[in-house]
């Protein structure tokens, strides 16, 4: 089992049995992010990352795109990485590790760090402001 695919299963039983999360095949939706989760009627798209080693977040070009589109539609995505050496969660902006790439810019900073939930509930209140903005 990959790491990611790991990953994905953690979240879905962290996640209460009522929470929408539907996991896309890369294969067949090249550079959208690996999840879909539905709190509070707001999508979050939530790219997964478990490196081996380091923590460095590599996009490819299509994650890259879609990252930026999905915040110009005015959604927001995330990126969430376990940390290979601490297992630590942090939660990154997907648009503003999008466009650091773009850039050529450092990594960003993460958002927030802690627990699946935490993580979660952090990037729902994240869409709630965006959605509010709108």
């Amino acid at each position: 089992m990959s790491r990611e695919k790991n990953l994905f299963n953690q979240i879905k039983i962290a996640l209460d049995k009522k929470t929408f999360i539907q996991r896309i095949e890369n294969m067949a939706s090249s550079g959208f992010p690996d999840c879909i989760i539905i709190i509070d009627k707001l999508p979050l798209f939530v790219e997964l990352k478990a490196p081996l080693k380091g923590n460095k977040i590599k996009l490819e070009k299509s994650q890259v795109s879609t990252h930026l589109r999905i915040s110009a539609n005015n959604y927001v995505s995330f990126i969430l990485l376990r940390a290979s050496s601490t297992r630590d969660l942090f939660l990154f902006d997907g648009n503003d590790v999008a466009k650091s790439v773009v850039l050529g810019q450092e990594q960003p900073s993460f958002m927030f760090r802690g627990t699946i939930i935490d993580c979660l509930q952090f990037a729902n209140s994240k869409a709630i402001e965006r959605a509010l903005r709108v």
